[in-house]
């Protein structure tokens, strides 16, 4: 389905909701109706709920049809949820000034007039959802101890940056990537997801994706793992070679950052295959306690598989995006992933007595998706690796 026809659909499924509120309220028995005030009280809000609900989850079979995905779903729960309360909140008190017959108007009940006040308050929330939060980016920092037998004394500065997920490069990704570079990390990690557009749409924004990709620079390097959104397009990889940056695919890498010795592993998207494992298991096997060991990942599930107290001294994911929506509390619904979900939702965590970061990214879902970002800003991050703490 393209993005055109989606759009149409995702604005007439509203429509249909909305004038399914709007028979509720405005039934055509008030016209002939005795009282002398028709009265809209809690009840017909409830119904009008109801109803809407109902007519929602029969709409799901054509649109599934249609070629509709779980995100678009949401995408339209999401849309109703901003938009049709405050319309209905608009209609209640709307109708107390519509004129009847023989000059009779509508009542609105007390209830009905806060629950419309109240409503009107999902619609600033749902602005700052859409059009504030996913561009209030964060850097968060956080300290990783490593293992006393880890030679070195120096402290390795890494940067992380996942998940931009753009369809074309605009100012914010370029001060993303400035933000990061101007923390001077000692090597940079991106655990995937850079582009989500067609490989016509890649092809378009080859010159640009060169250009801020071009940007990042470390002494111990730039490394980049496939994410999903990463999958099939196959000028990805001469896009990463011109601009510097090293794509790890069932790899590792030894460099070495003042006095310590540092291995990098990265996997494929799939975490289960013979490939990937392999170089899980080389991390985790190969002789040595000198050198310190990080494994990069798009998906943190692949921390579910190492053993307990790993040789792995730190694996890097994304893919979770945090959940994007956080409800205080509780934490994010969906994450899309087997890790915990407060694990899932970001930070620095300690999983099997594993350390593993999972960055909350740049960008946001895209195709379907809502772009929307709740209690769960986007990040860049910078960890600091040393001895200075028991791991």
């Amino acid at each position: 389905m393209s993005q055109q026809t989606f759009s149409l659909v995702v604005i007439l499924s509203t429509l249909i909701d909305f004038f399914v509120i709007a028979a509720v309220f405005f039934r055509t028995r008030w016209l002939g109706e005795r009282r002398d005030s028709p009265v809209i009280g809690m009840g017909h809000v409830l119904s009008a709920v109801l109803i809407t609900g109902l007519v929602f989850v029969i709409k799901l079979t054509p649109l599934t049809l249609l070629g509709f995905n779980l995100f678009g779903v949401i995408n339209l729960i999401y849309i109703d949820l901003v938009i049709l309360p405050p319309a209905t909140a608009m209609t209640i008190l709307g109708a107390s000034y519509l004129p009847l017959r023989e000059g009779r108007r509508v009542t609105v009940s007390k209830s009905a007039r806060i629950f419309a006040a109240g409503a009107f308050a999902l619609l600033p929330i749902g602005l700052y959802a859409s059009w504030i939060e996913p561009f209030r980016l964060q850097l968060e920092t956080a300290q990783v101890p490593l293992a006393p037998t880890r030679q070195g004394k120096t402290t390795i500065r890494i940067g992380v940056i996942a998940d931009l997920q753009t369809s074309r490069i605009t100012d914010y990704e370029r001060s993303a990537f400035d933000r990061l570079m101007a923390l001077r990390p000692d090597l940079i990690l991106m655990p995937g997801d850079l582009f989500q557009g067609s490989e016509k749409d890649l092809e378009a924004n080859r010159a640009d994706l060169i250009a801020l990709l071009s940007q990042l620079s470390a002494p111990g390097g730039v490394y980049f793992v496939l994410g999903d959104v990463d999958q099939g397009h196959y000028g990805l990889e001469e896009i990463l070679q011109a601009a510097g940056i090293r794509l790890l695919v069932n790899e590792t890498t030894r460099i070495k950052l003042g006095d310590r010795q540092v291995t990098i592993g990265g996997i494929e998207l799939d975490v289960s295959t013979g490939q990937a494992r392999g170089t899980v298991h080389q991390l985790e096997t190969d002789p040595g306690v000198d050198d310190v060991r990080i494994l990069v990942a798009h998906r943190p599930d692949v921390a579910l598989g190492l053993k307990r107290r790993s040789r792995i001294d730190l694996t890097v994911a994304g893919h979770t995006h945090g959940g994007q929506i956080v409800i205080p509390g509780f934490g994010p619904p969906m994450t899309l992933s087997d890790v915990p979900r407060p694990v899932a939702a970001g930070g620095l965590h300690s999983l099997l007595e594993n350390r593993l970061y999972v960055s909350r990214g740049v960008g946001c879902e895209r195709g379907q998706a809502p772009r929307i970002r709740f209690f769960c800003p986007p990040e860049i991050s910078l960890l600091q690796l040393d001895n200075s703490h028991p791991k």
